[in-house]
């Protein structure tokens, strides 16, 4: 039986090379400098640095371009095996987080994906329906690793029938939301999204490297076009990702519909403040489009020289 987070993380990443008590702050070789050396028991360095207290760690050397950063659940499920994983999952309950972390854990822990979700990437073409769903994607210019990458599924049965689903899991890979589109023009609403309230809730919130540029954009088609974003699913920011957004390390790019300007100038002075006050840009898209309007016409290509258009405001214009 395991009785604390120290020994689930000398589990996973071996003996400590040293252990500040007081602070929750305990450091380990990195697995990944390691394996790139090819050192299998460790490199000597204890780059790996865990602050059990605060859920994160970080590899001081190889973070920047192997993004070995983030949170305890994604350190155990990357480094760890299946049993240490459920051992974190037993005693999340009587961790010592502050009230920080608590808040951050997800009140969707029973939503469940729609009756008959399948993965399209695990599909033939002998499933019913599934080319009817793959060539609406296509048509869309969703491809392959787009699908694989978010696990975008459908459904044919049950109240979501005939609809594409693009799931989202929080931090602790849990999932806390999904959204759903029909891919049959006969099927309406056009989208369908369950009774969850948004405003608790950071669409895939484990996929967010806050060391680079994230970009908030509205929908979740706009999200798995546009790398490193967050869809809102709305035209405004919670205090919930308020909060978590201070975490930022660089710009934040406000992206929305051509349609939202005025949205977009709110976001801006909601979020020009305090630490991230000179790294909020804005960019607006050509009349009549949104990013996945672009990517379905121009492709990655349209994207990039649409992200290259972000910029920092006039402030005299915006206040």
């Amino acid at each position: 039986m395991v009785y604390s987070i120290t020994q689930i993380l000398e589990s996973v990443l071996g003996n400590p090379r040293k252990h500040n008590h007081g602070a929750g702050q305990i450091a380990f070789d990195c697995p990944t400098c390691s394996e790139e050396k090819n050192m299998p028991q460790g490199d000597g360095k204890g780059n790996l640095e865990v602050n059990y207290k605060k859920n994160v760690y970080r590899c001081w050397a190889c973070s920047g371009y192997n993004n070995t950063h983030g949170n305890l659940f994604k350190l155990i499920k990357t480094y760890g095996s299946k049993q240490d994983l459920e051992d974190y999952r037993l005693l999340l309950p009587s961790l010592d987080f502050d009230d920080e972390y608590v808040d951050r854990k997800t009140s969707t822990e029973q939503l469940k994906l729609p009756e008959g979700y399948k993965k399209l990437s695990k599909c033939t073409s002998k499933d019913y329906l599934f080319e009817d769903a793959i060539t609406y994607l296509k048509k869309r210019g969703i491809t392959d690793s787009i699908i694989d990458r978010y696990d975008i599924g459908y459904t044919v049965v049950g109240k979501y029938h005939n609809r594409i689903v693009i799931p989202s899991y929080d931090e602790f890979d849990t999932l806390n939301y999904f959204v759903t589109r029909s891919f049959n023009r006969k099927i309406k609403p056009k989208y369908l999204n369950p009774d969850v309230d948004k405003q608790t809730i950071i669409f895939n919130h484990g996929k967010i490297n806050f060391d680079s540029t994230i970009y908030l954009v509205e929908g979740a088609f706009d999200h798995i076009v546009i790398p490193n974003s967050i869809p809102l699913l709305g035209k405004y920011v919670s205090d919930k990702l308020w909060l978590e957004l201070q975490k930022a390390n660089g710009y934040i790019v406000i992206l929305l519909d051509s349609d939202a300007v005025e949205d977009a100038i709110n976001i801006y002075k909601k979020l020009n403040t305090g630490k991230l006050y000179g790294r909020i840009k804005m960019n607006v898209p050509p009349d009549g489009h949104d990013p996945s309007t672009i990517y379905q016409n121009l492709g990655s290509k349209g994207i990039k020289k649409l992200i290259e258009n972000s910029y920092i405001p006039s402030e005299s214009r915006i206040y």
